[in-house]
């Protein structure tokens, strides 16, 4: 059972010592995102490629987003960088906390490949095997590694499936608009005072 906190019970499956545990090794997780070097635009050349004009991702963050993009969206009709231009666009008008969570993500992603055993950053990687990379988060007994996962997965899939290209794969026929015609014609309120 969990113990009380000062703000009441912790959720469950979770105690005192786990609360710190996953709190320290977010934070060193943070900490560790902070200290890499964002990388120079010459080093993550895909948004210049793409023609994309970033919003809120860094050239390398965009490159690692991509990189996602192409392995978890295999026999997907939309394009990765489609996907992460709109993900790029959202990310810049939700702000923060979402944006820097996000953006610490990709870059945990991209650098701690180590993990994985494979000393390649994320983005030189082939898809097949960057998507055993992040199954091996998704399957990871750390909470940091499968929130970052689900986070990236949530993201990619959110913006892959809201495309109208994909609507051949989800049987969604449109919205109402699309599909029934209701003819205008005016209304008559009365005198306006």
């Amino acid at each position: 059972m969990s113990e009380p906190s000062q703000g009441g019970v912790l959720p469950p499956g979770i105690d005192r010592r786990g609360f710190l545990h996953t709190a320290a090794g977010g934070t060193a997780a943070i900490a560790l995102a902070s200290m890499i070097p964002a990388g120079c635009a010459a080093d993550y050349p895909q948004a210049e490629e793409d023609g994309v004009e970033l919003e809120a991702l860094s050239p390398k963050e965009y490159a690692v987003a991509v990189a996602a993009a192409e392995a978890l969206l295999v026999d997907v009709p939309v394009e990765p960088s489609t996907v992460v231009r709109r993900m790029d666009h959202d990310l810049a008008r939700v702000g923060d906390p979402v944006r820097a969570d996000m953006k610490t993500v990709l870059t945990l992603v991209e650098h701690l490949t180590f993990l994985g055993g494979r000393v390649r950053r994320f983005t030189a990687l082939s898809p097949e095997a960057r998507l055993r990379y992040l199954h091996g988060w998704r399957d990871s007994r750390f909470n940091l590694r499968r929130g970052a996962f689900q986070a990236v997965r949530a993201f990619v899939y959110y913006f892959a499936y809201a495309e109208d290209a994909t609507r051949s794969l989800t049987g969604f026929p449109g919205p109402w608009n699309e599909r029934i015609q209701i003819p205008a014609y005016p209304v008559d309120f009365g005198e306006v005072v």
